[in-house]
């Protein structure tokens, strides 16, 4: 079964892009983009992720285009956080695509493997 719990961002206007986004990612969304099976848990997350990541690069390349246009840069501390973020998403999805149970166990409560 697919999690039912809404996403939530810290920031008020970055919860509102997100559950903007999620309300617009239609229930048939295989019709837009194929995806691998993912599991019930990421069902619903991935489309919604690979949407809002399109957005962002589109967005990410005005910005871009826009700097360039118009002689001013986009503030350096911003840019490197900006950047450093971006590169924390990728950690979680490269962590994502490495995670492998099979084989997993929890250890003994009887203590008597440490003997």
């Amino acid at each position: 079964m697919a999690s039912t719990s809404a996403l939530e961002c810290d920031g008020a206007l970055s919860d509102l892009i997100l559950q903007a986004a999620r309300a617009a990612v239609p229930a048939d969304h295989q019709r837009l983009v194929s995806l691998p099976d993912v599991g019930p848990l990421n069902q619903s997350l991935l489309p919604l992720l690979v949407g809002l990541l399109d957005a962002a690069a589109v967005t990410a390349a005005a910005i871009n285009d826009n700097a360039w246009d118009s002689g001013r840069p986009l503030d350096r501390q911003l840019s490197i956080d900006l950047a450093k973020q971006c590169r924390g998403m990728a950690g979680s999805l490269e962590s994502a695509a490495s995670t492998d149970t099979h084989g997993w166990s929890l250890p003994s409560m009887t203590g008597k493997e440490l003997v």
